[in-house]
C-alpha cells in the first residue's frame, strides 16, 4: 500500500510537471499580450532589398528590426499570381487565393462576362471623397475572415481595426469583414484626401477631416525629389539616365524631379495626385496618416489587443516605373527606412516599448527590366498574349468549325464559351485539353493546366503546385498558364524585349515570390532561420500569440521559431 501511494505522489508530481511544460511553452520569457499589433506590408519588396542597401539604412529602421527581432530569411509565396490583392488577402486570412476566392487584383466574371474588381463595390460609395457618388470599396470579395476579424469577434468587438495604405485594396482587404475603419489615398480628389467608404462609415471621423484639411499632398507635391545621399554613391543600382525606365519628366528618366512643374502636366488629366504615389512623399504621407489613426483612435490605450495594418504602396507604384535595380528605387527604399524608424519611435513612446508586436513582410516581388536583363544576357522575353488568343482561336475554329470559342483571354487566364460549346453540343474538357496542348507548344509559354485538372488532381510541387493554391473554380479560367523565367507579358504583339520599360510581378518564379518577413517587440526574440516559410503563416502565427480561433480558411502554419 505504501508503494501504491509513493508511485501515485511520483505520478502525480509528474503530471504537474508536464501541464506546466505545456503552459509555458511557447512563451518567450517576459512575454505577455500585446496592446497593439501592426501589420505592415512593402508593396513589391523583394527580400533582397533588406540587404542590397543596407550599408545605407539608419541603425533605428530596418536595421533594428533585424538587429531586436526574428528574420524569416527564406519566405516565400505558395501561389500564383503574385499581386497585390492576392497577396494582402492571403498575409491576412492565412491561406490561399483557392480558399479566400481573391484571385487578382481585378478578375473576369464568366457569368456576367464583366470584371469584378476585388475591392470595388457598386452597393457603396466613397466617405470623404469631393465627388460622393463615386464607386466605393468593401471586402465583399473575400470569401473567409482574416486574423483581424477573429480579433474583432475574439473580444466581443472591443477590440479595434484600423487599416490605412495609399491603395483602397491594400486598405480594405487587410481590415477584413469587420475593421472599424479602412482608409485610402483618393488620387482623383483635389487636393488628394484620404477617403473612405460608406460600408464603414456614414462621414468620415473629425481626426481625418481635419488631416485632410491640412493639404499635405499639396505641400509635398511642392517640392523637388532629389537623392538622399550623392548620386554617384548609389553603386547598388544601375546608372540614372537609362534607356528601361518609364519616363516621367521631359526627356529623361533621372534625378531630380521637380513635382512641382510635373504636377502642371498631370493636372490636365486630372491624376496631379498620382504622383505621390510614385514619390517617396507618398511614404511619409502614410506614416504621419497612420500615427494621427493611433493617436486619435486611441489603439493600444486600454487591456484590449487593437491591430493596425499599414501598406507602403510607394515601392510597388514606382517599381512598376523605374524597376528593382534603379536609383529612384534605391532612394525610396532609404527613405522609407526613415519612415519605419520614425514609426518605430512614435510606437516606443506612444504604445511603450515592449508593448507592441509587429510584423513586416511584402505582398510579392519584381522581375528586373526585361529590357536590362536581355543587355546583360539574362534569358527574357515578351509573352505576347493577343497573339496566343489570335493563334488559339484561328486553331479552335479549324477544329471545330467557325465560332467564338473564346470568352476571354488575359494575362494567365483563358476562358473558354462554355455556352458556344454546350449549344455544339461539345465536352468542355475535351476542348479545355485540346487549347492545353496546343499553348503549351507557344513560344514564351512553358505550361498550361486545364481547370479539370485543377480540380480533380493534387500538385505536390513546382508551378504545377502554385498555380492550383491560387486556381478558384467559380473565379478562375479553362486553362491557366505560366511563362518561360524573365518573360513579362504584354497585349502589344509587336513589341521587342529591347524596348520594354519597366516592370511587372505576378509568377511563381523567386523574384516574385521571394519576400522578407520580419518580426518584432513584444514576445519576439532576437533571430532567424532559413526554413522555407509562407506569408500565409503570417496569421495561424499571430493566432496562437493572441489566443484567436484561426481565420475560417486558414491553412498556414504558427511559425514555430517564435515559440521557444
Amino acid at each position: 500500500m505504501s508503494n501504491l501511494i509513493i508511485s501515485n505522489k511520483i505520478i502525480n508530481v509528474l503530471v504537474l510537471y508536464l501541464i506546466s511544460l505545456n503552459f509555458s511553452y511557447g512563451q518567450t520569457e517576459g512575454s505577455k499580450k500585446p496592446k497593439l499589433v501592426i501589420g505592415i506590408v512593402v508593396d513589391q519588396m523583394r527580400a533582397e532589398q533588406l540587404y542590397r542597401y543596407e550599408t545605407k539604412y539608419s541603425e533605428d529602421g530596418f536595421k533594428r528590426i533585424l538587429r531586436d527581432g526574428f528574420n524569416y530569411k527564406n519566405t516565400q509565396y505558395n501561389y500564383t499570381p503574385t499581386v497585390t490583392a492576392a497577396g494582402h488577402s492571403s498575409i491576412y486570412t492565412g491561406t490561399t487565393p483557392a480558399i479566400h476566392g481573391v484571385i487578382g487584383n481585378s478578375w473576369y466574371n464568366r457569368y456576367n462576362e464583366k470584371h469584378t474588381s476585388s475591392v470595388k463595390d457598386t452597393t457603396v460609395v466613397l466617405i470623404g471623397s469631393k465627388n460622393q457618388n463615386n464607386i466605393g470599396a468593401s471586402p465583399k470579395q473575400l470569401l473567409t475572415t482574416t486574423i483581424s476579424d477573429q480579433l474583432r469577434m475574439s473580444t466581443n468587438f472591443r477590440s479595434k481595426v484600423i487599416s490605412v495604405s495609399l491603395k483602397d485594396r491594400g486598405a480594405v482587404l487587410p481590415g477584413g469583414h469587420l475593421a472599424n475603419a479602412a482608409y485610402w489615398y483618393d488620387i482623383e480628389t483635389s487636393p488628394g484626401y484620404f477617403v473612405s467608404s460608406s460600408y464603414y462609415m456614414n462621414e468620415l471621423p473629425k481626426w481625418v477631416s481635419k488631416f485632410n484639411k491640412l493639404e499635405k499632398s499639396s505641400k509635398y507635391l511642392d517640392t523637388v525629389w532629389n537623392t538622399l545621399y550623392p548620386i554617384e554613391s548609389y553603386t547598388e543600382s544601375y546608372g540614372d539616365n537609362n534607356k528601361y525606365e518609364v519616363v516621367l519628366g521631359d526627356n529623361n528618366p533621372t534625378f531630380p524631379y521637380d513635382f512641382n512643374k510635373l504636377r502642371e502636366k498631370y493636372r490636365k488629366r486630372n491624376i496631379e495626385y498620382l504622383m505621390l504615389g510614385f514619390s517617396p512623399a507618398g511614404n511619409t504621407l502614410l506614416t504621419e496618416f497612420a500615427m494621427d489613426a493611433v493617436k486619435n483612435e486611441k489603439l493600444g490605450s486600454d487591456e484590449e489587443t487593437d491591430m493596425l495594418t499599414i501598406s507602403y504602396s510607394v515601392t510597388d507604384k514606382a517599381g512598376h516605373i523605374f524597376g528593382p535595380n534603379s536609383v529612384e528605387i534605391e532612394d525610396i527604399y532609404l527613405r522609407l527606412d526613415l519612415e519605419i524608424s520614425k514609426l518605430l519611435k512614435f510606437l516606443d513612446k506612444e504604445i511603450g516599448k515592449g508593448e507592441y508586436t509587429l510584423f513586416l513582410t511584402s505582398d510579392h516581388g519584381a522581375v528586373p527590366i526585361a529590357s536590362y536583363l536581355n543587355d546583360i544576357k539574362v534569358p527574357t522575353g515578351v509573352a505576347r498574349i493577343a497573339r496566343y488568343k489570335n493563334q488559339l482561336s484561328k486553331y479552335l475554329s479549324t477544329k471545330y468549325g467557325e465560332g467564338s470559342w473564346i470568352q476571354n483571354f488575359e494575362d494567365d487566364q483563358l476562358y473558354l464559351n462554355r455556352t458556344a460549346i454546350l449549344e455544339k453540343g461539345l465536352q468542355l474538357e475535351s476542348m479545355q485539353q485540346d487549347a492545353v496542348n496546343f499553348l503549351v507548344n507557344l513560344k514564351g509559354i512553358s505550361g498550361a493546366l486545364a481547370s479539370h485538372h485543377l480540380q480533380t488532381s493534387q500538385y505536390n510541387s513546382g508551378l504545377k503546385k502554385l498555380v492550383q493554391n491560387g486556381y478558384h473554380q467559380k473565379r478562375s479560367g479553362d486553362v491557366l498558364l505560366t511563362f518561360d523565367a524573365g518573360l513579362v507579358q504584354d497585349d502589344d504583339s509587336e513589341i521587342e524585349v529591347s524596348s520594354v520599360k519597366g516592370t511587372i510581378h505576378g509568377s511563381g518564379y523567386s523574384y516574385d515570390t521571394h519576400v522578407p518577413l520580419l518580426w518584432f517587440g513584444n514576445g519576439i526574440t532576437h533571430g532567424e532561420s532559413v526554413r522555407k516559410v509562407s506569408p500565409i503563416d503570417i496569421s495561424s502565427t499571430l493566432t496562437m500569440i493572441l489566443n484567436l480561433q484561426l481565420p475560417s480558411g486558414n491553412s498556414g502554419y504558427p511559425l514555430k521559431e517564435l515559440f521557444k
